[in-house]
């Protein structure tokens, strides 16, 4: 199980409840990048840890929404 790399909790999309399992290694490192916008390999939405919130969506400069 892959897990948020901001609160450390088993990683779940927040759109479809899914668990998290990228199909490249490539998303799988972007988790671990800020700057790198990842979006969940079953519903493409841009994805949310459905823990914490943390939206890896977002670029280095921009806003926390929570």
């Amino acid at each position: 199980m892959i897990k948020c790399s901001f609160c450390e909790q088993p990683l779940y999309c927040k759109a479809c409840g899914k668990p998290f399992r990228p199909r490249r290694g490539a998303t799988h490192v972007g988790i671990y990048q800020p700057d790198m916008a990842i979006s969940c390999p079953e519903c493409q939405a841009t994805l949310i840890c459905q823990a914490c919130g943390y939206d890896y969506g977002q670029g280095e400069g921009e806003d926390q929404a929570q």
